[in-house]
């Protein structure tokens, strides 16, 4: 390791590097990771703004407005309706005063997006031509951006100040290392001719260094790998500062990005799994548990939330506030910074939850890079604390509006359903109860949003539970149960679970129970009354036990017979 001086405190630089881009499809990522980086793929701010007018004549004016060495500006949608017509391109300024391009707020790498779709699917020749040309300018763009170590500033030339760091804040390096993961990997919608070969593989060596210098900049304290922070030194990769209250620190908030890049990387070396498995360690440690945020009251009180602070102290985990007039004002009460920061700024967030429900996904996936790897044996439906005495599948429904699905790991049985994200999808599912009356149904469910999601169970026009809610469990790879108690009559019911939320339902892999007398699907029940129950015998049956339902409580009972005899089984002759 290498000790490096920085202001008032040391931190340490764990040197090691990352082995050289790798295709070989040894290991699959959580599918919770890869929807995290497929956030950052996203173009749609470009697209909404195109709305109602030809797209190629959008992207064409797009073009337009690309600085001279190829880059963007920030929150350009509206102004790209209309062609370039003179004046600055950017309102941050380079150092000289020229324009500069960035990729902070999604810029640059949504234009590129943008610009290889349309290269695809216009017909024009014309705007093909002019969208290759300035796709590969911005290529260019982010090949001269990155510094020696590998890391991307926010913007380029450089404006002078913070921006020339290193940029984790807001994902700016995450989203342009997507980017560049899928134009070396030709993953859509760079999977077409707009880049040649040689300009491609010099995108693959870029991208082995932007890794290694994540790698070399996560912070280690007491010999431990930890996170990041919201910006690193170009040279050393310590951790610094940008406005006066984003002091240097570990962050919560930025450093998610990185895992879930790393945790996406075909080639999960030593170093990377070193390096995601220090991160969620960290997560774990410094979690509060049944806390929130409230940016009029700061951490307060509540169930089932989970609470990471935006930032941490470089040297040690004791999380700090700061005000516009910066060190000087660092505080652990957030009552002490000004009303104006408080609510002008993100202090703290379930940063962590997703992360943590992830582990056991990415360590299974590492598992199974084995060639000796041995699946587990699947775990059992759980009523509780007990194995269920039975249980429906969450895909062993009757009707669904929605889909049956495998794509989220950690289920019990052959998959799970996901009705639509709409108020009213539905699924259901059907029972036998032996005899009416109150039975316990024990749900497993995961719900990757961030906010509880509400539902009904009904069995034709009768509401057994009208205010159901299945609680966010932060990752789609996480189950939880919850009981519920409904009353059925005697028969056949179809359960109809329904959304009360516009985000649709939680996903639902299995409903359990434990009595006796409720069955999965419609079966026959046996016959109850007196009559249809009364054991009618023909002819004699020796040394056979029988029993007599009977017409009154004299006859009925357990029967034994024996040559000409019957005897009842307390020793008399009947």
């Amino acid at each position: 390791m290498k000790n490096f001086g920085f202001g008032n405190y040391k931190f340490f630089v764990a040197a090691m590097s990352v082995a050289s881009f790798s295709f070989a499809a040894t290991y699959a990522p959580p599918s919770t990771a890869v929807s995290k980086i497929n956030s950052y793929r996203g173009y749609s701010e470009l697209t909404s703004a195109a709305s109602g007018m030809d797209i190629d004549q959008y992207t064409y004016n797009m073009t337009t407005w690309q600085i001279a060495n190829g880059g963007f500006y920030k929150a350009m949608a509206d102004k790209y309706k209309s062609a370039y017509g003179g004046g600055q391109k950017s309102e941050w300024r380079a150092q000289g005063g020229a324009d500069l391009g960035t990729i902070d707020n999604n810029a640059t790498v949504q234009e590129m997006r943008l610009l290889a779709v349309r290269y695809k699917e216009t017909t024009n020749n014309n705007y093909k031509s002019a969208f290759k040309t300035s796709f590969n300018k911005a290529v260019n763009f982010l090949l001269t951006m990155q510094r020696s170590k590998g890391g991307l500033p926010q913007v380029w030339p450089k404006r002078g100040n913070y921006s020339d760091q290193i940029t984790l804040n807001d994902n700016a390096m995450i989203r342009a290392m997507v980017t560049m993961m899928d134009i070396a990997n030709k993953t859509s919608p760079f999977d077409s001719d707009i880049i040649d070969d040689a300009t491609r593989s010099k995108m693959k060596s870029a991208l082995d260094k932007a890794v290694d210098y994540l790698l070399k900049a996560q912070i280690v304290n007491d010999g431990k790998v930890t996170v990041w922070c919201a910006q690193h030194d170009t040279n050393s990769f310590a951790p610094v500062g940008a406005r006066a209250y984003e002091l240097p620190s570990k962050s919560g908030n930025e450093s998610m990005g990185v895992v879930w890049f790393l945790m996406n990387w075909p080639d999960q070396n030593e170093a990377i799994q070193k390096a995601v498995k220090g991160a969620i360690a960290w997560y774990k440690k410094n979690k509060l548990k049944d806390k929130a945020f409230s940016k009029t009251a700061g951490v307060v009180d509540k169930a089932g939330s989970s609470l990471w602070f935006r930032f941490y102290e470089v040297n040690n985990d004791n999380y700090f506030f700061c005000d516009r007039d910066g060190a000087s004002t660092k505080t652990q009460d957030f009552m002490k910074i000004s009303e104006e920061r408080r609510k002008g700024y993100q202090w703290a967030g379930d940063y962590g939850s997703a992360i943590l429900g992830t582990e056991n996904a990415y360590l299974e996936a590492l598992a199974k890079m084995d060639d000796n790897y041995v699946p587990p044996p699947p775990a059992p439906a759980m009523c509780g604390n007990d194995t269920c005495k039975t249980n429906i599948d969450g895909v062993d429904f009757i009707d669904i509006q929605g889909v049956k699905e495998t794509t989220n790991t950690g289920f019990v049985g052959e998959g799970y359903a996901n009705v639509d994200n709409s108020t009213g999808s539905y699924v259901t599912y059907g029972v036998t109860a032996l005899k009416e009356g109150k039975y316990t149904l024990f749900i497993s469910f995961a719900n990757g949003g961030g906010s509880a999601r509400g539902y009904s169970v009904s069995v034709g026009d009768k509401t057994l539970l009208a205010d159901g809610s299945m609680e966010s469990t932060a990752a789609w790879t996480t189950w939880e149960m919850q009981s519920i108690e409904i009353e059925l009559p005697q028969g056949y019911s179809e359960l109809k679970f329904t959304s009360l939320s516009k985000d649709g339902m939680a996903n639902i892999d299995y409903i359990g129970w434990m009595s006796d007398d409720l069955k999965v699907g419609e079966v026959e029940i046996p016959p109850t009354s007196i009559e249809a129950m009364r054991t009618v015998r023909k002819e004699q049956q020796d040394n056979r036990y029988f029993v007599d339902f009977g017409r009154n409580n004299n006859s009925a009972g357990a029967y034994f017979t024996r040559g000409n005899n019957t005897y009842r089984l307390n020793g008399k002759l009947r």
